[in-house]
């Protein structure tokens, strides 16, 4: 039950009509054990799921982090259709049977990107860049911190699935060089010790 609900929230609220089945995608790939390395970065892995062979990660990312992260795969080797929400890469060259599946959504004035890949070439590419996600006040201009209470709603789910991660990896140097306003800064101060609530099973 815990990897079904983990798996729900790592794919989002919006699903593909007939997505591809990722048992298939990944089939015989052996990659079920992440290094636990691996974790302490950013974008860090969703804690694997057998007997899917591979690991997920899903991050939020704003336009020119979107560049960044096709050039990424480029560099690896990885080509794409730059018009495709959903898709499966293979990896050209030596590694040619290393795969990544990608999915894309647009969302809180930037990209989600949520991936599942049996190349850690890939993650560890990944983590060695600085991805950002949109400001606060970029995902939600109409919002006043201020007079925001307890998270819930789209709140809670931008909080717990992209801010906060993102907010954790930062070293404190990082994080006061942030352009935030002031009553954001205060927000996430005052929540960063948030704990969602995720259901028994």
């Amino acid at each position: 039950m815990k990897i079904m609900y983990m798996l729900n929230r790592f794919f989002g609220r919006k699903k593909e009509t007939s997505p591809p089945d990722m048992k298939d995608v990944f089939r015989g790939a052996g990659c079920f054990k992440v290094p636990e390395s691996v974790y302490n970065g950013y974008p860090a892995p969703l804690p694997s799921a057998p007997p899917l062979a591979a690991y997920f990660i899903r991050f939020l990312v704003s336009e020119n982090g979107l560049d960044m992260f096709f050039h990424v795969l480029v560099k690896l080797g990885y080509k794409m259709e730059l018009d495709l929400n959903t898709q499966i890469l293979t990896r050209s060259g030596e590694r040619g049977s290393k795969k990544v599946m990608l999915f894309l959504h647009p969302s809180f004035a930037g990209m989600v990107i949520s991936l599942a890949s049996d190349d850690f070439d890939v993650i560890a590419t990944l983590q060695q860049k600085r991805f950002e996600p949109p400001l606060p006040s970029e995902s939600f201009p109409s919002i006043d911190p201020g007079g925001l209470g307890s998270l819930q709603g789209d709140m809670e789910y931008w909080w717990v699935n992209f801010w906060f991660p993102f907010w954790q990896a930062l070293s404190l140097e990082r994080q006061s060089a942030l352009d935030l306003v002031p009553e954001w800064r205060e927000f996430i101060l005052m929540h960063q010790q948030y704990e969602p609530e995720i259901p028994p099973g």
